[in-house]
């Protein structure tokens, strides 16, 4: 009996919908000025986020199917606000899982003649142009650092089946965020 017990459990366990998210977050503009940032995710429905600026709410669709935590002075949050390249703007740092092991860092910075927050561009050792979004591992660490620096910490396993910790490190180049080393 406790047998059928325990797999009802696990079959209503992951027939359910994943729990509905929400977090909301203050980033500055400027000298007086702020924005209210909020990640959303309703049951049944993919994360998304809002930020509502001085010429009305930008919505970003298609961050995942849900958000995941990025670590950042010491504490886990859904949504990172931080100053990361000294300009005084915040910039506003999400995560989502996009699929059952891969996750998507994503780092909006404010466009001031475009009035509007855009994604910035992570690149790649090995790539020439960068994409507006980081790929990295669903059970992996992400954490901001410091100003300008994101760092990805993750274990992976060669083919002979011997695991090794890497941290990969993406730093502010003055137009996105570059691959500068692992550990």
């Amino acid at each position: 009996m406790p047998r059928i017990v325990l797999a009802t459990f696990f079959f209503l366990a992951t027939a359910l919908p994943a729990a509905a998210q929400s977090a909301t977050a203050t980033a500055r503009l400027g000298p007086g000025q702020t924005v209210t940032v909020t990640a959303v995710r309703a049951s049944g429905e993919s994360a998304r986020l809002e930020i509502a600026t001085p010429s009305g709410t930008q919505r970003f669709d298609g961050i995942g199917e849900q958000f995941l935590t990025i670590k950042s002075g010491g504490k886990d949050s859904i949504i990172v606000v931080a100053d990361l390249n000294g300009d005084g703007i915040d910039e506003i740092i999400v995560r989502g899982s996009v699929t059952s092991d891969a996750s998507a860092v994503i780092v909006y910075q404010w466009n001031g003649a475009r009035r509007e927050y855009l994604p910035l561009d992570f690149t790649a050792d090995n790539q020439d142009e960068g994409k507006p979004f980081l790929f990295v591992d669903a059970a992996s660490t992400v954490t901001v650092v410091r100003p300008g620096t994101i760092e990805v910490s993750a274990t992976r396993t060669d083919q002979s089946g011997r695991t090794n910790a890497v941290v990969e490190r993406y730093r502010w180049d003055g137009d996105g965020f570059k691959y500068v080393a692992d550990n």
